[in-house]
């Protein structure tokens, strides 16, 4: 009687296991696809303040809006899609500071948590230095 005893409650306690793993999978899963969307916006982040840091620097060089957008396609090549520039000044003038802004919408990787997201990139220069 005692071997069906400790059996049964071998029983009870590996369907509690399964229950339990049956509650915290999703909270788990949900936490690592979180991290990879977070990992993945934030490299987009990154190579997007990038382009506009290599715009501004191109813009304070040579003072081509063209050559300034070619500069941060460049400068982000991971990234593709177009990116919207606004230029401020709109041209450059010695002992001025440039700034360069870019806006892209980049995609996420599982649409769990959107389609897209917004991201800004801001960079600045001294025009003629």
């Amino acid at each position: 009687m005692k071997k069906i005893r400790k059996e049964n409650t071998e029983h009870k306690s590996r369907g509690a296991v399964a229950v339990e793993f049956a509650l915290v999978a999703p909270i788990l899963l949900a936490v690592v696809v979180g991290i990879v969307e977070f990992a993945n916006a934030y490299n987009a982040q990154i190579s997007v303040t990038q382009a506009a840091r290599e715009a501004a620097r191109t813009m304070a060089v040579k003072n081509s809006q063209t050559d300034a957008k070619a500069a941060a396609v460049a400068g982000a090549p991971g990234l593709s899609g177009p990116f919207s520039y606004t230029f401020s000044p709109t041209a450059c003038t010695p002992d001025t500071t440039m700034k360069v802004t870019i806006t892209y919408s980049a995609p996420t990787m599982t649409g769990l948590f959107g389609s897209s997201v917004g991201l800004t990139g801001v960079g600045a220069m001294r025009c003629g230095g």
